[in-house]
């Protein structure tokens, strides 16, 4: 039989988090090779790019499609773990990337509809977040950056059958201000990619969303 594969994302620096830490804790688990059981998972660092970071992705799963895509990404404001429900179609026009570049236009496509849910089990996920004693809660609002660019799009071109997005907190790690750890996070995206490869094994009308 055939393992279910998953495919997680993290972003790597941009200029509000010159260390980001969606990063850091998606390359330590691709170093493990960490999955669950009966499950594979491939592991990917996205550039924060409005030309990129999607096309990344694409890339990989044009080569392999997976049953899953898991994106996670920092939210640098937040002192909890936000579970993403929506992706709009918005972006903010004065936004510069990692490169300096900035998206042309308010919308991410122009034709497309003004919001897409998550095809996430994002109810299963909260759980798998509050049963490891982690602050967390849903979100209908993953902002105008390329956290919300990456998961609309993703969601408009049908990547994968099930799509979801993790906002997690900065860590003291990485800044002063922040809350939480990198144990925090990796506790977090662990229970995440557990909470979506059950969710995989039942039919769809069993999955919690929100």
């Amino acid at each position: 039989m055939t393992q279910s594969r998953l495919l997680v994302c993290g972003f790597g620096s941009f200029p509000a988090a010159p260390r980001n830490p969606s990063g850091a804790v998606v390359e330590a688990l691709a170093q493990e090779a960490w999955a669950p059981p009966g499950f594979e998972v491939e592991y990917l660092t996205l550039p924060v790019a409005w030309t990129g970071s999607v096309e990344a992705i694409q890339d990989v799963l044009a080569a392999r499609s997976a049953d899953a895509v898991l994106v996670v990404g920092v939210a640098t404001e937040s002192d909890a773990f936000r579970v993403e429900t929506m992706g709009r179609n918005h972006a903010g026009r004065a936004k510069p990337d990692h490169a300096g570049d900035v998206w042309e236009g308010s919308v991410i496509k122009p034709d497309g509809p003004g919001a897409l849910a998550s095809t996430a089990p994002t109810g299963d996920i909260l759980d798998a977040l509050i049963g490891s004693h982690l602050a967390a809660r849903l979100s209908d609002d993953a902002g105008d950056y390329l956290c919300n660019f990456t998961l609309y799009r993703l969601l408009a071109e049908q990547a994968a059958p099930s799509v979801g997005f993790l906002h997690v907190p900065q860590v003291r790690e990485f800044s002063e201000s922040a809350n939480g750890s990198l144990q925090d996070i990796d506790q977090a995206v662990r229970a995440t990619v557990r909470a979506m490869a059950n969710a995989l094994s039942r039919p769809v009308a069993e999955r919690r969303t929100a």
